[in-house]
């Protein structure tokens, strides 16, 4: 190839001929090829020695693994540790549960429900009686219609002149379901977590320097309507297990001084209310009675109860069904103005609705849930834990295994006492336990199941099924074994 601008060529044109001086092209060029051709011969064969040695060594030592252990398909769930661990924890879970789902009696239904999925959900759209577990649509609607901080108040009117009350003293009910008065607590069996203490009323009345009322105690009980008892329910059940009810209640009706409940409650708290007045030194001179007291007269004193938030933890750790039953007639004088059990039951269901709560198949006779009409599914239950979260208002209100309320005689030295809350149910025929099991700070297993049937009340058939499934909600953990994250699983293997 000629390039015109070479002088070297130009000069052999001509015929002339000139010294190539040092550090021209010419001689850098020619001395890097020849160093580049002598030093290559030692380097090849250095070359060729390290082949021979690294195929002497492979062809006699084997590999410690198997190169075929050391695949990890493509799209194996072991690729993203986070997606992995999901995956064997909840689906040990799942597997697990299924082999207590196969144990349920056949009216039965079981919903389990971990980090936001739905790890079982057997026969949940069966609407089936859920006893006390019904409390639990009553406690939602009432948190989210009432507020957490409602009170309900008792209040004291009459008109004083100097040391008396001039006539009649009215005691005034506002629905409060746990006016207490004295030692009443000690004598239940689970006793009033959060009373209203009906003293504090009579103490008013002595800071006003009141001695005498020259009339009566009046009880107003106006606030809700007069029915006593759901209609339908057994004979067995009224005045044992619940009321009767009415806006005021003092000691869940009962009387210091007899054995027997009257049928009028507010009745029974003007009783109570001129016996607390009489131990102060404050006389009464008429007998107790009941009325409607004028609006217009002046308010003497007032107490309030513990926020609703209280009310709540009250009514579900003690399974308390008067309060559950006034609970609901508040509801429905909150919601349509009418303080009546039907209106309570409306509002609970629109309310639910609101919630975007699915309510299908619900058939709701009572608040307590001790009327065997009573129809829920573990779908509705399920839905109005899971939207708690497990560490909210409601949960929070359960009781704890082993520690409080209905579950403090049961899942003694068990893996969930003291982590567990749960809302215990029963009737003949009809054993239900719902709740939450916290596996760390802010996550928890959430569930429901209601079983139905001949014999599920009786202690041979439930509690096994209980201890089973609490058994395997212990041994769920936020973190997977360290098999479980190993490269290689059983479902990567070739």
């Amino acid at each position: 190839m000629r390039f015109r601008s070479d002088p070297i060529e130009r000069n052999q044109h001509t015929g002339s001929r000139q010294r190539v001086k040092a550090g021209s092209p010419r001689i850098v060029a020619v001395t890097l090829v020849t160093i580049l051709l002598f030093g290559a011969v030692p380097l090849a064969g250095i070359w060729q020695i390290s082949i021979r040695i690294a195929n002497s060594v492979n062809s006699v030592q084997k590999p410690l693994v198997s190169e075929a252990l050391l695949v990890t398909q493509l799209f194996s769930a072991r690729r993203t540790p986070a997606t992995l661990s999901s995956e064997v924890r909840i689906g040990g879970l799942r597997d697990s549960l299924r082999q207590i789902s196969q144990r349920l009696p056949s009216e039965s239904c079981l919903a389990v429900d971990v980090e936001g999925r739905h790890v079982v959900a057997s026969s949940v759209a069966i609407p089936l009686m859920p006893a006390s577990n019904l409390k639990i649509l009553v406690a939602a609607a009432a948190l989210e219609l009432l507020g957490s901080n409602f009170e309900y108040t008792t209040s004291l009117v009459g008109i004083t002149g100097g040391t008396a009350v001039q006539g009649d003293l009215w005691l005034v009910g506002g629905g409060d379901p746990l006016l207490t008065a004295g030692n009443y607590p000690s004598s239940e069996v689970h006793p009033t977590l959060f009373p209203t203490r009906i003293e504090i009323l009579v103490e008013s009345l002595v800071s006003l320097g009141i001695t005498n009322i020259s009339g009566s105690v009046v009880g107003d009980e106006s606030r809700y309507d007069l029915e006593r008892f759901t209609p339908s329910l057994g004979l067995g059940v009224r005045t044992t297990e619940v009321g009767p009810l009415g806006a005021l209640l003092i000691n869940d009706g009962v009387i210091a001084t007899s054995p027997i409940k009257p049928d009028n409650p507010a009745l029974s708290a003007a009783i109570e209310f001129t016996r607390l007045l009489a131990e102060r030194g404050i006389t009464v001179a008429q007998s107790p009675k009941t009325g409607t007291a004028s609006t217009d007269m002046p308010i003497l004193a007032t107490v309030n109860s513990a926020p609703l938030a209280n009310i709540i933890v009250e009514m579900l750790t003690n399974s308390d069904n008067n309060t559950a039953e006034l609970l609901l007639k508040e509801i429905g004088k909150s919601y349509s103005g009418q303080g009546t059990r039907v209106a309570g039951i409306v509002g609970v269901q629109n309310v639910l609705k609101k919630l975007s709560i699915n309510i299908d198949g619900l058939a709701m006779t009572d608040g307590s849930g001790l009327d065997r009409s009573n129809r829920v599914t573990c779908s509705t239950l399920q839905s109005i834990l899971v939207k708690d979260g497990g560490f909210g208002q409601l949960t929070m209100g359960f009781a704890v295994a082993g520690r409080s309320g209905t579950l403090s005689d049961l899942f003694l030295n068990s893996p969930v006492t003291g982590s567990m809350r749960g809302k215990t149910g029963t009737l003949t025929g009809a054993k239900t336990l719902s709740g939450v099991v916290p596996y760390s700070e802010n996550q928890a297993i959430i569930f429901s199941l209601l079983m139905n049937g001949s014999g599920v009340s009786n202690q041979g058939v439930y509690r096994p099924i209980w201890s089973a499934l609490t058994e395997i909600f212990a041994k769920f953990s936020i973190h997977p074994t360290m098999d479980d994250l190993s490269p290689l699983g059983p479902s990567d293997a070739p």
